[in-house]
């Protein structure tokens, strides 16, 4: 069962999300973006803003994003490199959630999590209008 992110208040905690990034994503996800730098990575290695995609794409899965919903920031700090296959796992809690001209003004922070240690911390924010589904 999957609940509207606009119906959740401040301080609410998403269920962890956990996942693994496979070979076959990896390589899917770097021709999609048509970065050659990254194409060189060492091989083994999760592009950091595959990493975030996939920790973005476990929040939405467990509360999808109301219409009309605009994307205003994104802040993300990568601790350590994650290798493709790693169990991951994605924490995050809405830390402000204001309203004002008929629109809500939210943000998301979270932590993903490789054996215990922290390699992702960032935070989300987004707006979309009160009365959105």
């Amino acid at each position: 069962m999957t609940t509207s992110l606009a119906s959740l208040p401040k301080g609410y905690e998403f269920p962890p999300a956990t996942f693994s990034l496979t070979r076959e994503w990896v390589a899917e996800y770097v021709t999609a973006v048509g970065d050659e730098a990254i194409g060189a990575l060492s091989d083994g290695f999760v592009p950091p803003m595959a990493l975030a995609t996939q920790s973005i794409r476990a929040l939405i899965e467990a509360s999808p994003l109301p219409d009309g919903a605009l994307h205003a920031g994104q802040e993300l700090s990568f601790k350590r490199a994650v290798r493709i296959g790693e169990a991951l796992t994605a924490n995050a809690r809405i830390v402000s959630r204001g309203e004002r001209a008929g629109w809500v003004l939210m943000s998301v922070d979270f932590n993903v999590l490789a054996g215990g240690d922290s390699v992702m911390t960032g935070r989300g924010t987004i707006t979309f209008p009160v009365d959105a589904s």
